[in-house]
């Protein structure tokens, strides 16, 4: 699935997400170098690589999971990096990990209304909140069913809604579109258009390099712990560190 729209100005707002020169290291090795990156309002940036790259390792810092022994994490240009996960949350940064995250004996109404009451402590606009949300991603026509119950599609889309219960500024999203079929990828693709058309930034990472650039307006490729090229798919697909380390000399450009 390809947008039907494009949104075009990033450069010309202020910076909304910001990893500055973050560094980490385990048990003497590195895993990540000085890593570099920016989000722009509404924008849609992948990040790519192989397995070890760090990928994960940079989004379990930025929520606060892991402490980076350098560098400095930023929203709206203001550093979260000293701050716990709870308070990121509220900073405007919510993540979605690529396990499933769902409270199985409980119902789908129930996994986003125990949810939204922390942030909402008015009953009655938590269950409006609740009830928007299963409207927003076609949730409506499960909300008394187990969790448990749920196809992996329907799964994704309570845990895309639960994302948004925060009214965050910048999503970071680990590998959506692995292990669904391509119907339910379409979906999920037309979930993240709708979250960017509120003005949400988002961060993606998956191994499925044509879905990544189907959704993306942007990307960065990381390898060995560091960024080694950054751009549009056109652009990556041009630069001979990114077909060396990622994508190999036959990966079809079309």
């Amino acid at each position: 699935m390809k947008k039907s729209f494009k949104i075009i100005k990033f450069k010309k707002s202020k910076t909304r997400f910001e990893f500055q020169n973050i560094s980490k290291s385990f048990d003497g090795r590195p895993i990540l170098k000085k890593v570099s990156m920016k989000v722009y309002p509404g924008e849609i940036v992948g990040l790519l690589g192989p397995n070890g790259a760090g990928k994960t390792t940079l989004f379990n810092i930025a929520i606060g999971a892991e402490n980076a022994d350098n560098g400095n994490i930023l929203i709206d240009g203001k550093s979260i990096k000293d701050i716990p996960i709870h308070l990121r949350s509220k900073s405007g940064l919510s993540y979605l990990p690529q396990t499933r995250s769902l409270f199985d004996n409980l119902s789908v109404f129930d996994n986003l209304h125990g949810l939204v009451q922390l942030f909402e402590k008015d009953n009655s606009k938590a269950i409006e909140k609740t009830e928007q949300l299963l409207n927003n991603f076609n949730l409506v026509h499960l909300s008394g069913l187990k969790a448990s119950a749920l196809s992996g599609g329907e799964s994704k889309r309570v845990l895309l809604a639960r994302l948004m219960i925060s009214n965050p500024k910048i999503v970071l999203i680990d590998e959506l579109f692995s292990f669904v079929d391509p119907i339910v990828i379409q979906e999920m693709q037309k979930y993240i258009f709708q979250i960017q058309s509120q003005g949400v930034s988002c961060i993606l990472t998956d191994h499925s390099v044509n879905t990544l650039f189907e959704t993306t307006d942007r990307n960065y490729m990381m390898t060995d712990g560091h960024i080694v090229a950054e751009g549009t798919k056109s652009e990556l697909l041009k630069n001979s560190i990114a077909i060396k380390s990622y994508f190999g000399p036959s990966y079809n450009k079309d």
